[in-house]
């Protein structure tokens, strides 16, 4: 393949993205009909009140959910019967089955939702990705916990976001050994520029995270 046509795969893959609505669990809500649904837009920068508006539901499927938490620990604090609980307990389930917070939110929604991975549409697409039984799987729908940790499933986050740096790293150790057979070129990268590539993701930024990703390559 191309340098060309590489940067442009590579492009194709980082901009993916997938809607989603998400809900916050009844058990956990302290209004009867329960609270309005989240939707979520692919612009991770603008506000809250920019995002309620938008018709873009999107977010990235090279992204995390936990990245979310605060926005929605903030959007739903008046329908908490516990505000008081950190943004960083949240979790998130499917048809009431946990999700994996160290997994990019794509990659979880081609495992749960029944829809092939070329049926997850991208921004630029209208169509509505179908399950086997044929009903609509986009909005990609959740519900949203701040109570009951599974922790016989889930590995509990902190509040630093240590837990999930060390979860990134450890998942890029794994792909770079699998890959070239050896996991010298992420223990190569230095301190900062391991910090970097992990803040590219976050803040997403494609061509920082790139330029650190290729000497993975």
């Amino acid at each position: 393949m191309t340098s060309s046509k590489q940067q442009v795969l590579q492009h194709v893959i980082w901009s993916g993205s997938l809607p989603l609505e998400i809900r916050l669990s009844p058990s956990e809500c302290r209004v009867y009909d329960q609270a309005d649904s989240y939707f979520v837009s692919q612009w991770i920068r603008e506000s809250v009140e920019r995002l309620l508006k938008s018709h873009q539901i999107q977010y990235p499927r090279l992204s995390y959910l936990p990245f979310l938490l605060p926005r929605l620990h903030a959007f739903f604090a008046s329908s908490l019967i516990d505000p008081d609980t950190p943004a960083h307990e949240g979790w998130f389930s499917f048809e009431n089955v946990p999700l994996k917070w160290h997994y990019p939110s794509g990659l979880l929604y081609d495992l749960f939702s029944g829809a092939a991975p070329s049926q997850a549409t991208g921004s630029n697409k209208k169509e509505h990705a179908t399950s086997e039984d044929g009903e609509s799987s986009l909005p990609w729908r959740l519900t949203l916990h701040f109570t009951e940790w599974p922790d016989e499933q889930l590995v509990r986050l902190d509040g630093d976001g240590k837990v999930i740096h060390d979860a990134f790293i450890n998942s890029v150790k794994e792909a770079d050994f699998l890959r070239n057979g050896t996991a010298k070129g992420i223990m190569s990268l230095s301190k900062e520029d391991s910090t970097q590539l992990w803040t590219a993701v976050q803040d997403r930024t494609f061509t920082v995270h790139i330029y650190h990703a290729e000497t993975l390559y």
